[in-house]
């Protein structure tokens, strides 16, 4: 009976050594090989790419605008010509907007961006890919002081290659530049000799004081403004325009003026008062 009972006890214990002997004699295993993930690259076509392009004011319509809930623009902010900004253009294109005005004419607005924030403007009023210039020479019936848009294409579209080969010089001499027609309400373009345009900073703040010289009549707002203009170092073309500026017109008859005036004592001669000779009496009897 003891002997039954101590064969019983042995049996759990040689199993677990035949066990563990197996595991030492077992070839040891691989672990299995994880397959990699592999991802696809998206196509260069499914890619965004976003671009600003510098672009100028050339109407002093132009406006920022948001869209409202109407879908009507709603202006933020009134601008300047010459003003810059940039443009919206993702994977190469203007990112438009589409609207119709109170007479159901369509009006198209661009994306654009102006101190970091994001507007729609009038497509018309502006040129795009451009910097701010100014004429300083008469050409193509824009005067001298008129705020225009510089391309910044390397080469202008409407030079072929044609035109480029045989007259060279003649291209190479030429820019592109954008201004605003007011009879086709849009900017428009066109090719000039590069000489009748300046980016020159002083050159375009001159004109800027001799449009604000054309509306202020006050003698002290009006010496203020030449005092900031000699500061400057504009071309010779544009100091030759603030010089207009300091003649002075009579803007009325004062003679036929004091003519009307009831009583009066004395007849005025206008001329003699306004000349340099102080000794001369304007004033007679």
């Amino acid at each position: 009976m003891r002997k039954s009972l101590l064969f019983a006890s042995l049996i759990p214990v040689a199993f677990s050594l035949f066990i563990s002997g197996c595991k030492k004699n077992a070839v040891p295993q691989e672990p299995p090989v994880q397959e990699e993930e592999t991802y696809e690259l998206p196509e260069p076509s499914d890619l965004i790419e976003e671009k600003l392009i510098p672009s100028v004011v050339l109407s002093s319509s132009a406006g920022l605008n948001l869209l409202g809930r109407d879908n009507r623009m709603h202006r933020m902010k009134t601008l300047s010509l010459g003003d810059s900004f940039e443009a919206v253009q993702v994977n190469g294109l203007y990112n438009p907007l589409n609207l119709y005005d109170e007479k159901e004419n369509p009006e198209t607005y661009i994306q654009v961006l102006f101190d970091n924030v994001d507007f729609w403007i009038f497509e018309n009023y502006i040129a795009k890919n451009a910097v701010s210039a100014i004429i300083v020479s008469p050409v193509n019936g824009l005067r001298t002081g008129t705020v225009v848009g510089l391309s910044l294409e390397e080469k202008p579209e409407s030079v072929s290659e044609t035109d480029a080969e045989s007259d060279s010089e003649t291209a190479e001499e030429k820019v592109k530049i954008f201004w605003f027609d007011k009879g086709q309400n849009k900017v428009v373009d066109g090719l000039v000799e590069s000489d009748k345009v300046s980016t020159y900073t002083d050159d375009i703040r001159m004109a800027e004081i001799i449009e604000k010289l054309k509306t202020t009549t006050r003698a002290t707002p009006r010496n203020e403004l030449f005092r900031k203009a000699e500061k400057l170092n504009a071309s010779p073309n544009m100091k030759r325009m603030l010089d207009a500026q300091k003649t002075e017109t009579l803007s009325y008859d004062y003679q036929e003026v004091l003519k009307t005036m009831p009583g009066a004592r004395y007849i005025v001669n206008v001329e003699e008062l306004n000349t340099v000779d102080q000794s001369k009496d304007p004033f007679k009897n």
